[in-house]
């Protein structure tokens, strides 16, 4: 028989399983669902591997905190154990927030990751205690500071689409280079609390240099909040990744 890297639990203790094990448990699950026939397509979730790959990426990017897009995958068991490993959320609209704080994660985990919120789901946030969030417009910052000034905030901007990604998001998300300025300044008048930039390379991206692209990009938006005397900024975020970066170290010398 082939072996496999799963693993099944029986009377408490995990032991390894063939490729034909596996097959036969998968098989009784889908028969002992009365909804589904066999021909029926599904998926199956390997719990192991989700946890393996969070390690992996712990160790590997140690300053980088993820945050997973909830509507990826909301299926129950594979958001509970990422909130068990210790992982943010990256949420997009009040029924994603409650989704999430019902499995017991504490609102400071989450990134309520939407440029555009209605306001019911901004004064929900407020009272949940959802304090970070995205904005690409000066009507956001309007509704920001009317709903929930305390709230801390990202810049999102739009960087150059070199990455090639399949679904691109410049046309609908993200400030323009000249809008940056204004919108820095509109969130310093308002004395909302700026933390960083957001951006998004598009989904399914195969020229990886355009992060450095974005990147670049994003730097000189930390470079121009400075220049106005705005506080320190100390976040990054990569919304196709869905991670927050903090306290950027310094390149090593030349």
């Amino acid at each position: 028989m082939e072996a496999t890297g799963a693993k099944l639990m029986g009377n408490g203790v995990e032991k390894p399983v063939s490729r034909d094990d596996l097959i036969h448990f998968i098989r009784s699950v889908v028969s002992s669902n009365g909804k589904q026939q066999e021909t029926d397509p599904f998926y199956v979730l390997d719990l192991g591997a989700i946890r393996a790959l969070v390690n992996t990426r712990s160790h590997k990017l140690p300053m980088v905190q993820p945050f997973y897009a909830v509507k990826c995958n909301p299926n129950p068991a594979f958001l509970k154990e990422m909130a068990a490993l210790g992982t943010g959320f990256d949420c997009a609209s009040l029924a994603e927030i409650e989704t999430i704080l019902s499995l017991g994660v504490s609102p400071d985990r989450i990134v309520f990751a939407n440029t555009c919120k209605p306001e019911s789901h901004i004064k929900y946030a407020a009272e949940v205690g959802v304090n970070l969030t995205t904005f690409d417009s000066k009507c956001e910052l309007e509704k920001m500071k009317r709903w929930h000034p305390k709230c801390a905030l990202l810049i999102r901007i739009k960087v150059p689409e070199t990455s090639g990604a399949t679904f691109k998001f410049g046309s609908k998300f993200g400030a323009l280079p000249d809008e940056i300025v204004p919108l820095l300044r509109a969130a310093q008048e308002a004395k909302l609390q700026l933390n960083g930039v957001s951006f998004h390379i598009g989904s399914r991206a195969i020229n990886f240099q355009a992060f450095e692209d974005a990147i670049q990009v994003a730097k000189t938006t930390f470079d121009t909040a400075a220049l106005l005397g705005l506080p320190k900024m100390h976040t990054l975020t990569s919304a196709v990744a869905s991670q927050r970066v903090r306290n950027l170290p310094k390149p090593p010398p030349p």
